[in-house]
């Protein structure tokens, strides 16, 4: 009964093949044991700058290149939005991509919705690029008298507070409904995108701004990234090492 068991063990190791229809079957699977990879771990970064250099310096890791000198198996860089870019390899023979070098851009966004007036004045100074319409919008602000009856003529360098009733502007003028104004809100490294926003002032004297260009500056943004690679990565995109995705 043993001797019988052992040769049936023995007997499963025996791959047995059938010809059944013109066809060929096996009563075994059989599985690919392969080689263990190692991939490298994604490296993260907060700036462009950081991943021009990183393509510039490891692009011979991943890119093979042909008997002309281009590069057969580039590598690509994708703008995934205004925040993020990556890059990634072609799929392996195991159809495994390489994700080696992630951007985020970590600047905190300017979020539209009310402020009050002092806080409206330190983040247009100090999370905007300068504009005509900027400055106008300080100068705005400025003139806004609060709801403790207190007027503060306040330009973010100087102040000067005098005692007054109500809540008005001082003096009375057409406040512009739209304006053209550059907040940071992505990669340092390139041009901030412009849009509009709608200004909207309260009976607090609190100060609203709103988007107004349905996101298009996004767009713009992914846009400019996309111009920064295709000057500072010029040689490997023309040779073929680097493919820029938007």
């Amino acid at each position: 009964m043993i001797k019988e068991a052992l040769q049936y063990l023995v007997g499963l190791k025996d791959n047995q093949t059938y010809e059944i229809n013109g066809k060929t079957y096996s009563d075994h699977a059989l599985q690919l044991i392969e080689e263990e990879r190692f991939y490298r771990k994604q490296m993260e970064f907060g700036s462009l700058d950081a991943i021009v250099k990183m393509v510039k310096t490891e692009l011979g890791d991943y890119v093979e290149v042909d008997s002309d000198g281009f590069g057969a198996e580039p590598v690509f860089i994708r703008i995934q939005d205004h925040k993020r870019v990556d890059v990634f390899t072609r799929p392996d023979d195991r159809e495994r991509r390489e994700f080696p070098y992630l951007a985020v851009c970590n600047d905190a966004e300017f979020v539209e919705g009310w402020r009050d007036q002092q806080k409206a004045i330190i983040e247009i100074r100090s999370r905007f690029i300068p504009t005509e319409d900027s400055e106008y919008l300080i100068g705005l602000i400025s003139r806004i008298n609060n709801d403790q009856g207190v007027q503060s003529d306040d330009n973010g360098v100087s102040q000067v507070v005098v005692t007054k009733r109500g809540v008005s502007l001082v003096g009375s003028e057409v406040v512009k409904p739209r304006l053209s104004l550059k907040p940071f809100r992505t990669f340092r490294e390139i041009p901030q995108p412009e849009s509009e926003f709608i200004l909207r002032l309260d009976d607090s004297g609190r100060v609203g701004l709103f988007e107004a260009d349905g996101g298009i500056w996004k767009l713009d943004a992914k846009d400019n990234i996309k111009a920064y690679f295709e000057k500072e990565l010029a040689e490997e995109i023309k040779a073929g090492y680097v493919v820029v995705l938007v």
